[in-house]
């Protein structure tokens, strides 16, 4: 406790005062009052750099959250070789973070010795346009389900996220479709032949502001897939056969045993899990993107702003300040959370 007490709220309790004043490393300090609050309010970089952090959350929330859940229920389906498949997924998870990132900048090399981009030149634009409407229909698969058991605003949902999808995946088929200056009517019009276009050249991932946010947050997938498929895995191992056995008699699709028993079985540890993600998507985006880009293409996170603004630029009162204001906005969304979570009964595997 003592532990805790000085190297935890001793550093808190200093830094709420130091917020207060325009602190000097050298010489005296001089009491500001609320000004570096207020001065937050108009400050355009500061809020473009909250912004930038609301990107980035929402991108790993989607990309580090969700597709666990998938890889661990198709692990849980696979037939054969799961123990392989098993180490083959979690084998990233032991690689050093820095190293980590360091080998993904070297896949984002932009050139055709690029690891990236040596793959998505040999892939035409029907391709990708292909990947997005399969993603597209899956997700419209879930939100018809959802439909039918009056589940409205879940199904909306997922229309929202596969629109994203769609979007997403099939804007990097823009290069092949559209001549410099055209516009989508104008290519409509022309023969089919340009669906099987390859890149022109090779993608800038790091420096186009497009596809640079992305960028940093698809390593961290990499990385934590399977520690956090193996968490799921373990859990789904506790939902009785019974549950399963009862869906197929009731005539129950494999999209709906996933809506209907996995997801509603494993709600505490989803939200759990949500949280830890959501909070480390804003407090642990620094190093990460230091590291890749250092802040440039307009990936400025309000974390690294904040390591700017106090260790290059010792301004340490206005970071102070702005680290608070960070934390006030997210205690109301952690506060609202674990009020979810207390309402949630826990049960053992057992009981009825």
């Amino acid at each position: 406790v003592l532990t805790v007490l000085v190297w935890q709220y001793l550093p808190l309790a200093q830094g709420a005062g130091m917020a207060f004043f325009d602190y000097r490393l050298i010489g005296p300090s001089t009491w500001v009052g609320v000004d570096n609050f207020g001065d937050l309010l108009f400050d355009s970089y500061w809020w473009n750099a909250v912004w930038n952090s609301v990107r980035y959350s929402v991108l790993v929330i989607f990309l580090t959250f969700l597709p666990p859940i998938v890889l661990a229920i198709l692990l849980q389906e696979v037939p054969r070789g799961r123990l392989l498949f098993r180490l083959i997924y979690y084998l990233p998870a032991v690689v050093t973070g820095l190293v980590t990132i360091l080998l993904w900048k070297q896949f984002y090399e932009p050139s055709e010795r690029g690891a990236l981009n040596a793959l998505m030149l040999r892939i035409p634009a029907v391709g990708f346009l292909v990947a997005a409407l399969a993603l597209f229909l899956l997700c419209l698969a879930f939100a018809r389900r959802l439909q039918n058991n009056d589940m409205t605003l879940a199904a909306w949902s997922f229309v929202l996220v596969g629109v994203m999808l769609l979007v997403t995946v099939a804007g990097l088929a823009n290069p092949m479709l559209l001549l410099p200056g055209e516009t989508w009517l104008e290519a409509l019009t022309r023969a089919p032949g340009h669906l099987f276009h390859y890149l022109p050249e090779p993608y800038r991932w790091l420096s186009n502001p497009d596809t640079a946010m992305l960028s940093c947050v698809i390593p961290m997938v990499w990385a934590g897939m399977g520690p956090g498929c193996l968490i799921y895995l373990a859990a789904l191992k506790g939902i009785p056969d019974d549950y399963y056995e009862a869906a197929d008699m009731d005539g129950a699709t494999f999209i709906d045993k996933i809506l209907f028993i996995i997801f509603p079985m494993l709600k505490p540890l989803l939200i759990i899990n949500f949280i830890g993600a959501f909070i480390h998507s804003w407090y642990g985006a620094e190093g990460n993107i230091l590291v890749m880009t250092g802040g440039a293409a307009n990936t400025e996170v309000a974390g690294l702003h904040i390591w700017f603004k106090a260790f290059t630029f010792l301004q340490f009162g206005p970071a102070t300040a702005m680290a608070w204001m960070l934390g006030f906005m997210l205690i109301g969304f952690t506060v609202y959370q674990l009020r979810i979570l207390a309402r949630v009964e826990f049960r053992t595997t057992g009981e009825k």
